[in-house]
């Protein structure tokens, strides 16, 4: 009895050690998984946009370091993020490439590092200790046969638990296929909505244009005074990756507003002269 008691303990602890280093192996293969995407990226912004996702998926992974106790890891965790905060804003396209890349590496290694901790933490014990055994045989009448049916024992838990983690295992593979193909979604989603900013930004920055320099041959024509074409409103398209399409509508929207109150305050000041 007393030595059942003692590998269930051991069973459970080391189920529970696993379970936390999983968490962490899902977030630092989100990282792996959005830094091929930044070097799969055929343009600058989405380089730049995928290498900042890996780096979000990096901070998850440095929150659950503590509960997997797997420190091997630490130092390569370290040049991950070095390498990502470099590739999020980089000189130029090919210095960001180079540092995703150097990141990709890192997390790679970073996976076959936690493989092998998570390897050490088999669920099964070898043996249970030589005390528990001799207890567990002097509360049986026929040595032989009680020491067959231990052994059996001992087999059938193996086997049961290694069905459990080959479960789990399964689970999480699911669990990850579809956080990828959300992630996907997501991005996919974005993507579209980036385009829709660039066109709306085109086509805003286009009509305000002509709006202030009709309002500037107005005006003069009046001889009221002089109107300034300022196009306030310009701006480069690196400036949409941090905001959404309902932002970029309001941010023309108080640029028509400015420029329509710039023109009614030269109006009332030429009806004064």
């Amino acid at each position: 009895m007393r030595h059942n008691v003692l590998c269930l303990f051991f069973l459970m602890s080391s189920v529970f050690v696993f379970a936390d280093c999983t968490t962490l192996y899902s977030s630092i293969t989100y990282a792996f998984s959005h830094s091929g995407k930044s070097l799969e990226a055929n343009n600058f912004d989405h380089q730049r946009y995928y290498a900042k996702r890996s780096l979000q998926a990096l901070e998850k992974a440095e929150e659950q370091m503590e509960s997997c106790d797997c420190t091997k890891i630490n130092n390569i965790m370290y040049d991950v993020r070095e390498s990502l905060e470099k590739a999020i804003d980089p000189e130029d396209w090919d210095t960001g490439r180079f540092y995703v890349k150097k990141a990709r590496e890192y997390l790679s290694e970073t996976i076959t590092t936690l493989d092998r901790c998570t390897a050490d933490t088999d669920p099964v014990p070898a043996s249970a200790p030589d005390e528990a055994k001799e207890d567990d045989y002097s509360d049986k009448k026929v040595a032989g046969e009680d020491k067959k049916v231990t052994l059996a024992e001992k087999q059938e838990a193996l086997k049961k638990e290694q069905e459990a983690l080959i479960a789990k295992q399964k689970a999480l593979e699911r669990q990850l296929d579809e956080q990828r193909r959300i992630e996907q979604q997501l991005a996919e989603a974005r993507q579209k909505e980036l385009e829709a900013q660039k066109t709306l930004k085109v086509k805003a920055e286009i009509e305000l244009y002509k709006m202030e320099s009709a309002a500037m041959e107005l005006i003069n024509a009046f001889s009221c005074g002089e109107f300034v074409i300022k196009e306030t409103y310009k701006r480069g398209e690196e400036v949409l990756q941090e905001e959404s399409l309902e932002e970029t509508r309001h941010f023309y929207r108080e640029k028509l507003r400015e420029i329509v109150k710039k023109m009614t305050d030269e109006l009332d000041n030429c009806s004064g002269k």
